[in-house]
């Protein structure tokens, strides 16, 4: 059985995020540094320092993983104690984990042990079954904002991030929900959905953030809530 411990966040992460930050690390059970995995950034300098600035300010231990440098990645997941994913190109994210097994590890060491993990952007569509991603903006496609990209499919939901952060998020993603089978939460920046095993639910660190579930182009808004409802809620209108 997946133990999942998993919060994805909607964007603004570290500056407006810091009770989803807390409830994060919090989850955290065991020794061992947070790791930060920045592959859709390209492993960016400045964001690794954006990283390296937060747990500092909170009194705990980081780690980067640097994939796009050649580092193993074995050892650094396996003495994680929680998992971190950075936004950027969640498509040549997901094509470059698989390609050096990041995916394998990430279930082995995180999610089936049930390790906190989690991230903003890119770093939330991934656990999910698909996502609305800008992948091609960073691939150069003119006239395209997003498009569907494959997650690793621990989640049977579609994501999107930033859906207001972004003015075109919203209205493309409704559209690319008209067409994509199932059900679709979509987050804004200062919010998050928190999954626990088989349960969810929409966390919130601005009076702003809230999510939409999603299903054949139709939206509905959920507020944030404390309570704890089943996954399987979110598949029936």
């Amino acid at each position: 059985m997946i133990k999942m411990r998993i919060i994805a966040v909607g964007g603004g992460a570290w500056d407006n995020t810091v009770s989803i930050d807390d409830e994060f690390l919090g989850q955290i059970n065991q020794a061992g540094p947070v790791l930060f995995i920045p592959t859709a950034s390209s492993d960016n300098p400045d964001y690794i320092e954006r990283f390296e600035r937060w747990t500092a300010s909170r009194g705990v231990a980081g780690e980067v993983l640097r994939l796009h440098s050649g580092e193993e990645a074995a050892p650094k997941i396996v003495r994680a104690a929680a998992i971190y994913v950075g936004g950027g190109n969640t498509k040549m994210m997901i094509a470059l984990w698989k390609e050096l097994g990041v995916d394998r590890l990430l279930r082995t060491f995180a999610i089936d042990e049930g390790r906190p993990v989690g991230g903003v952007s890119a770093g939330a569509i991934c656990w999910f079954r698909v996502g609305n991603s800008d992948w091609p903006v960073y691939e150069g496609i003119p006239g395209v904002n997003t498009a569907p990209v494959a997650g690793l499919g621990w989640v049977d939901l579609a994501y999107c991030p930033h859906v207001h952060a972004e003015p075109f998020r919203y209205d493309e993603f409704n559209a690319m929900m008209a067409t994509e089978p199932g059900v679709g939460i979509g987050v804004t920046d200062g919010a998050a959905m928190q999954i626990v095993d088989d349960t969810y639910r929409i966390l919130a660190s601005t009076d702003e953030g809230h999510a939409y579930r999603v299903e054949a182009g139709v939206a509905v808004r959920i507020d944030p809530h404390a309570d704890f409802r089943p996954l399987s809620s979110l598949y029936t209108s």
